[in-house]
């Protein structure tokens, strides 16, 4: 499914009735002729801001439209985990929809929590469809959603169907623009999306006439973690939280006041960041570079280390409240 305008404000009666710079070499040559070779594309990222969970949500994604409305970017994405579709967080949702130009919206696992539906959830955005494909200035973008029924594993779905990896695989088909894969779970391990073998050979196997691979990038959040790789040719980014890394129970601690914790019991599994993380992604076909600028903030209170956190598990190369700044050189066909 293609879609080429932003979600329209979900209306309350919508709602209930469905109740340092780092570098890689990325080994293909988009399709920048296609595309307009002076055309500059600039985008926001903001992954798991988890408004069920912080009691500073608002702030946060407030902070993010205005900084996004400052560096005028063509449109924003959140990459999954914004906010249930309950009717208490419209204000929340009301001011992601402050931005005034065009805003998409990645299916995260935690966005169902509560007893809701992917269905719920999708009209509460105001979303397309589960997942859905877009064009932008010569670049052709894909959503997907990886909560589909199905895998082996115990716990939230981390699953692509065939159903939807057979519209993957068309929809790349139909374009011979460079592409851009979102999704909430990564693509680049079996502990992100359960069968992203399967997805990633999609991926890998849309080419051009003369053989340039189309898709050169793809965004995620989930892990709460500042981290990228690149598997034939394709770079895997990971958009860390807007808001805090995961701990768990183990680690349970105090960051804030009593009365925000009383209020607001789940941060306490949370090592929260002092301000608000995001990335704006910059991509130039005719230089043939895609450029991440992140942000940089702190912990509030005590670090997953003084805690307690194990560093072989809890890496600190990875695990820090920060965006890195990246340069990905998409560089000539193999």
């Amino acid at each position: 499914m293609s879609v080429t305008t932003r979600d329209e404000a979900a209306s309350r009666r919508s709602f209930l009735k469905a109740a340092s710079a780092c570098s890689a070499a990325c080994l293909l040559r988009p399709s920048a002729a296609a595309a307009g070779e002076d055309a500059i594309l600039r985008f926001g990222l903001i992954a798991d801001v988890h408004q069920d969970i912080m009691h500073d949500a608002i702030p946060r994604i407030r902070a993010f439209v205005a900084a996004m409305e400052e560096e005028k970017v063509d449109f924003v994405c959140h990459l999954g985990d914004l906010c249930w579709p309950h009717e208490r967080n419209l204000p929340f949702l009301n001011e992601w929809r402050k931005f005034t130009g065009p805003r998409y919206h990645t299916l995260g696992n935690h966005d169902m929590d509560g007893g809701f539906t992917r269905e719920q959830t999708v009209a509460f955005y105001g979303m397309p469809h589960k997942h859905y494909s877009f064009d932008v200035k010569g670049v052709h973008f894909v959503v997907l959603d990886g909560n589909e029924p199905g895998g082996k594993r115990k716990g939230y779905k981390r699953h692509i169907a065939a159903e939807q990896r057979k519209w993957l695989a068309e929809d790349l088909a139909k374009t011979a623009l460079s592409t851009i894969v979102f999704s909430h779970q990564p693509l680049d391990t079996g502990s992100g999306i359960e069968n992203c073998d399967a997805v990633r050979k999609i991926l890998e196997k849309a080419t051009t006439e003369d053989g340039a691979r189309k898709v050169v990038a793809c965004f995620c959040g989930h892990f709460h973690d500042d981290y990228m790789t690149t598997i034939n040719g394709i770079s895997y980014i990971r958009i860390n939280s807007a808001s805090n890394y995961w701990l768990g129970q183990p680690f349970q601690h105090e960051s804030y006041s009593k009365e925000i914790h009383e209020k607001f019991p789940w941060i306490c599994n949370t090592a929260p960041y002092k301000d608000p993380l995001w990335a704006v992604v910059e991509v130039d076909l005719a230089k043939g570079n895609l450029t991440v600028k992140g942000r940089e903030t702190e912990w509030v209170g005590p670090s997953p280390w003084e805690v307690g956190a194990d560093e072989k598990r809890i890496p600190r190369t990875r695990v820090a409240p920060k965006v890195s700044n990246r340069v990905i050189h998409l560089g000539a066909k193999g």
